[in-house]
């Protein structure tokens, strides 16, 4: 039979979504949340809030049109509008809600595509003429725009969306208008769609022929999709189930260890999936010009936010250039500093309570052959280690020597220079607003670049904060995505594990330690250590590509159901405390046998599996030196799981070392809360 007209509904028939429809509006108060960040109202200032709020305004037009005898229709133009009266505390632009309908378009056609099996139906039912017809709140002229852009122009080039005319097919109303409108009657139309109801009965009671089209396959799929909006614990295990299917693939010719690593860097991606979310929402919220990765952990960092965010840009937001930057506490403290006192020394002494001579040199870049007449003068050694360096006369009466004095200096220019050129060249101008990516954990390279760069304004982004210890520029933010001692109560146990966690994220590129001009460009120069990359090549590696292969699963999936980054902060502080209290015994292992460069302080390679013998922490209570080296390995492995690794010591000699380590961490947690008191 050759009807004369065939109307076709448009969602789950034409064209299907790859998300559940409400995740389209999700993504709209995402797009709103951060173009206006700063304008709400108190109770609007959440993402979800934001969103219920359109879906409030939605009901209350509905009500209003039902209220005036009409079918519960409304525009999406006017429905922005109206909500943005509701959230906002000023007026807008009356642009506003035209340029955020088109950018909801933009997004339905990013999410959606034609039916595999719709064509075909259709041709079942040949018909003079062939319509689209749509209960929805975007005019007949946009969704013939969406459908020409996922190809489905050839089959359908008009339609009648119910809002244009306030009548919809659910109440049988807008069958008649077509009929009306186009001088038919009932039995010359065929209706296809999906909806029991609106597609079928609905038609029928008044002579159409409604045909129902339910594709079990692609049905399925979307009553699938549509569940992992209503949890997102649901969607988080989906995400979990996806990683796991694709593992075996990855690993290749790993052998066990490897292989375990890959796993457990697999199982720890939401910790850093979550803070790669959180980094591009501050770049936006923050006003970021550039945002710098800092090396050596950054390197990490970069590799998962451009697998979030590979077309570099947050719910129609572009996210701001980004870059590494070859960074170190070592290569920026010289040029940072301002004057030649002992008092600006106490930024590197407030972190290290104990200082070895030859360590200063180290810090300072100084031979400390041209100076063994002068420290003998002054009866000081390159091997002593001395407790308070702030308060010792001798190291005062070094730093002011003249010639001690004059060096440093010297230096001082001389970094300052290369430092602030190696940045122009990096593309930092004086007057940007930078954001800085780092793991933490006071944020000291982030305050010697302020001191060197006191136009710009420099935001701290870290995995951790701890608190701060020395004074902060007037153009130093920070923030911290996990455990934060400046704003949380009780971080727990987590800082134990925070040099695991940099031997986890590090790279193999080696650590800057200063910059220098080998041609016509400055350059950073980095000491790569064979010692210290060995548990990159045995672990981290594999670790961070399970990380990576995790974030290349989970990125669609986030922006497409519109996940924030608090929304797995729960799961990445889990995976850091685990990480923290109960970790792989493999990792564990590899840790406390791989070397530490300690440049601050002690200037040496720290070997964490020498600890202190039995004897000696047994004489700690009475004799300084003893006390001092059972404090100073503490201080530099903290981690208690990593102690009980130790393998070339006695049972009672570890047990002996895992209490101290236990009531050390347990005193410093509660020295913590009790300053939150």
């Amino acid at each position: 039979m050759m009807y004369k007209l065939k109307t076709v509904d448009v969602w789950d028939t034409l064209l299907r979504r790859d998300c559940h429809p409400e995740c389209i509006k999700l993504a709209t108060a995402a797009h709103v949340h951060f173009a206006l960040q700063g304008c709400f109202k108190p109770n609007y200032q959440s993402l979800w809030a934001i969103y219920q709020a359109r879906v409030d305004t939605e009901m209350q037009l509905a009500h209003a049109a039902r209220d005036l005898g009409k079918d519960e229709e409304y525009e999406i133009v006017n429905v922005l509008g109206h909500w943005l009266s509701t959230i906002l505390t000023e007026e807008y632009d009356t642009a506003l809600p035209a340029r955020f309908a088109e950018f909801e378009l933009a997004v339905e056609v990013a999410r959606t595509s034609p039916d595999p099996d719709i064509e075909a139906f259709l041709a079942r039912y040949p018909a003079e003429r062939t319509m689209f017809l749509s209960d929805f709140y975007m005019s007949a002229s946009m969704l013939q725009r969406l459908l020409e852009s996922n190809g489905l122009g050839h089959l359908i080039k008009e339609g009648i969306s119910s809002c244009d005319v306030g009548l919809n097919k659910r109440s049988g109303a807008l069958f008649k208008y077509v009929h009306e409108t186009m001088g038919i009657t009932p039995d010359e139309q065929v209706h296809i769609g999906d909806n029991a109801w609106s597609d079928v009965e609905s038609p029928a009671q008044i002579g159409v022929l409604g045909v129902s089209f339910v594709p079990e396959h692609s049905h399925n799929a979307r009553l699938h999709r549509e569940s992992l909006f209503s949890s997102r614990s649901d969607l988080f295990q989906h995400l979990r189930t996806l990683q796991n299917q694709v593992i075996d693939s990855h690993l290749g010719t790993l052998g066990d260890k490897e292989a375990a690593a890959f796993r457990l860097g697999v199982e720890a991606a939401p910790l850093f999936i979550g803070q790669g979310l959180w980094i591009a929402e501050q770049a936006i919220t923050q006003r970021l010009d550039k945002i710098f990765f800092l090396t050596r952990e950054g390197e990490f960092f970069r590799r998962v936010y451009e697998e979030l965010f590979p077309r570099l840009e947050i719910y129609g937001h572009p996210l701001p250039p980004h870059d590494d930057l070859e960074v170190s506490r070592l290569s920026t403290f010289v040029a940072s500093m301002e004057h030649v006192t002992p008092q600006e020394f106490e930024r590197i002494w407030s972190l290290n309570r104990s200082q070895k001579v030859a360590g200063l040199f180290s810090t300072l870049g100084l031979q400390s052959s041209e100076y063994s007449t002068l420290l003998s003068e002054l009866g000081l050694q390159l091997n002593d280690v001395i407790e308070n360096p702030e308060a010792n006369e001798k190291l005062a009466k070094l730093i002011a020597a003249p010639t001690f004095n004059d060096a440093i200096k010297k230096k001082i220019q001389q970094q300052r220079e290369l430092l602030s050129e190696y940045l122009v060249n990096k593309g930092v101008v004086g007057s940007d607003k930078i954001g800085v990516i780092d793991i933490g954990w006071r944020g000291t390279i982030q305050d010697n670049l302020a001191r060197t760069l006191p136009t710009s304004h420099i935001h701290g982004m870290y995995l951790g904060l701890r608190k701060v210890i020395n004074p902060q520029s007037a153009n130093v933010t920070k923030s911290a995505y996990g455990a934060n001692e400046l704003t949380d109560s009780d971080t727990g146990h987590l800082f134990e594990a925070f040099s695991v966690l940099e031997m986890l994220c590090t790279s193999d590129q080696g650590s800057v330690e200063q910059y220098i001009r080998p041609e016509d460009h400055v350059i950073a120069q980095r000491n790569v250590s064979l010692e210290e990359n060995s548990s990159y090549d045995q672990f981290s590696r594999h670790f961070q590509d399970g990380v990576v292969l995790s974030a290349k699963i989970w990125g669609p999936y986030l922006e497409r159901y519109v996940v924030f980054a608090e929304e797995l902060r729960e799961s990445a502080l889990s995976v850091w405390k685990k990480l923290s209290i109960s970790p792989n015994a493999d990792l564990a292992k590899l840790f406390i046998e791989t070397p530490q460069h300690d440049v601050f302080g002690f200037g040496e390679i720290f070997q964490k599996n020498r600890a202190p013998s039995l004897s000696t922490i047994l004489l700690s209570p009475f004799a300084k030196n003893s006390r001092r080296e059972v404090i100073d390995y503490i201080r530099r492995v903290q981690w208690t799981s990593a102690v009980k690794q130790l393998q070339d010591i006695g049972p009672i000699h570890r047990s002996v070392l895992v209490g101290l380590f236990m009531t050390a961490n347990a005193i410093k947690r509660y020295r913590m809360k009790s300053r939150r008191r």
